[in-house]
């Protein structure tokens, strides 16, 4: 047995899942259903023009559609979600990566901007050991439309990568971290090893400038 546990963090959206991302997935979802309708969408829209200066990092954190929804109800809405739309796609390189790291006896985490009524059950689909996720802020049994910051998107994400480090004692600098874009490099250049998945040209270049591993994962046949 190991002394130390290492730790392998692993990205959702374009990671274990082909594009787009889970969230979009569970918003159609929703609206399929009529769940949600044009007054949510509406009402997310609104909520990013009010909020100025406008970021990809805001745009990500804002959750307005969610704004008076029951918790209760969307947490097992959120639930039938990952079993039905979202294990069935997961790629099988992702797959046999997590299984390779759960006979080496690593801590595997996920390390996602996705809801956390959504990384939550995913996490426990595949028996992963937690999941660092975008937290929705909640009042009287209802959420506010609010993230709680930070959220882990950009640099958002290594924030959480480093205060996940220090409410566990793990060291994050001997830490795996798999994940496909840009918005993922505060986060890999924290870690001890980047392991890029399916990334854009430019992203690929530069990784192989930094040393990092390139993966190609294949989707799931439909």
């Amino acid at each position: 047995m190991k002394s130390i546990q290492h730790v392998a963090f692993f990205d959702v959206d374009g990671t274990l899942i082909p594009p787009p991302s889970t969230e979009h997935r569970f918003i159609r979802w929703l609206f399929d259903l009529r769940i949600i309708g044009l007054r949510h969408l509406l009402r997310s829209g609104w909520s990013l023009l009010a909020d100025v200066p406008w970021s990809a990092a805001k745009f990500k954190a804002n959750k307005a559609y969610l704004r008076g929804e029951p918790v209760e109800r969307f947490r097992a809405l959120g639930a039938e979600f990952v079993t039905a739309a979202v294990v069935p796609i997961l790629r099988p390189a992702a797959r046999e990566a997590i299984e390779r790291h759960r006979l080496d006896g690593d801590r595997i985490v996920l390390l996602t901007g996705t809801l956390d009524l959504l990384a939550g059950p995913l996490a426990a689909a595949l028996a992963l050991d937690d999941a660092v996720c975008g937290w929705l802020e909640q009042a009287g049994g209802r959420f506010t439309g609010r993230s709680i910051p930070p959220h882990p998107y950009g640099e958002g994400k290594a924030d959480a990568l480093r205060d996940y480090g220090r409410r566990t004692g793990l060291n994050v600098k001997e830490a795996v971290l798999y994940g496909d874009g840009w918005s993922d490099l505060p986060a890999f250049q924290m870690v001890g090893r980047a392991i890029v998945v399916n990334p854009p040209p430019r992203l690929e270049g530069f990784s192989t400038q930094q040393g990092w591993t390139v993966a190609r994962w294949e989707d799931r046949p439909p």
